[in-house]
């Protein structure tokens, strides 16, 4: 049986994948899920500081539906960054968890190890040769990023008694440049999909935008598989409050 899940925008592909998954139509214990175009702004020109979704509605193809009836939802506990319990709460601190300079997987990125593997990348993409060609070489060159420590995460979750709590569930971030788009592929160890997951691919949709805008391509699709996908305690709950405000319209 499949379990690749296809949606234009990221409320299209997150919405056919809580359906899927609620209703039985895949095994979703790991899960792989295709947004061919969580971009809008292609253009990539539009310079944006701000880390708060709502100042990305214009660029990022979040699926205005699926966004504003995720962000009044209310989860049962709080987002460890905004501290906040609705969606847009949960939404912004996956955003600040990839991207803001002290989330735990911007850190892993940055300085994880001896170097910034995002710089890495960004250089490598914007290489060019004597008549302008792009130099990143076929579509499995090594435009890959680590985000799980082995000498943090891996020692801790060894441990007799392993701690659970703390340790990243992104693993890897792979780039992969086809023509003139670049496409974006994320690995996830272990996905809570219904806090986490719609503000995972939204936060990698914008990191895909940025290095874009640093490297000339054009945005292409992200690709997420979760090796494990769970739930929070709010699967039923957040099917029914989206599919009730959906109403079979994406």
């Amino acid at each position: 049986m499949c379990c690749i899940v296809e949606g234009k925008s990221i409320g299209e592909a997150y919405f056919k994948a809580l359906d899927a998954i609620v209703n039985g139509k895949i095994p979703y214990w790991y899960l792989t899920i295709h947004i061919s175009q969580p971009v809008l702004d292609t253009s990539t020109n539009k310079l944006i500081s701000s880390l708060d979704i709502r100042d990305w509605l214009d660029v990022i193809n979040v699926g205005n539906k699926v966004y504003d009836s995720f962000i009044k939802f209310k989860f049962s506990k709080p987002d460890s960054w905004t501290n906040g319990y609705l969606g847009i709460h949960w939404i912004n601190g996956r955003i600040k968890d990839l991207l803001d300079d002290q989330g735990n997987y911007k850190k892993s990125l940055s300085s994880g190890f001896s170097f910034d593997q995002l710089k890495a990348v960004e250089k490598r993409l914007s290489a060019r040769d004597r008549r302008g060609n792009r130099m990143h070489g076929g579509p499995t060159n090594a435009l890959v990023c680590t985000v799980f420590l082995p000498d943090e995460d891996l020692k801790a979750a060894c441990l007799p008694r392993p701690r659970t709590s703390g340790l990243r569930c992104l693993t890897q971030i792979d780039f992969k440049p086809k023509k003139d788009k670049l496409n974006l592929m994320a690995v996830f160890r272990s996905q809570y999909f219904d806090t986490k997951a719609y503000g995972n691919f939204i936060a990698l949709a914008m990191l895909l935008y940025k290095m874009c805008q640093n490297t000339g391509y054009k945005p292409g699709a992200v690709v997420s598989t979760a090796n494990n996908v769970t739930f929070d305690g709010h699967k039923k709950s957040l099917y029914k409050h989206l599919s009730a405000s959906i109403r079979g319209s994406i």
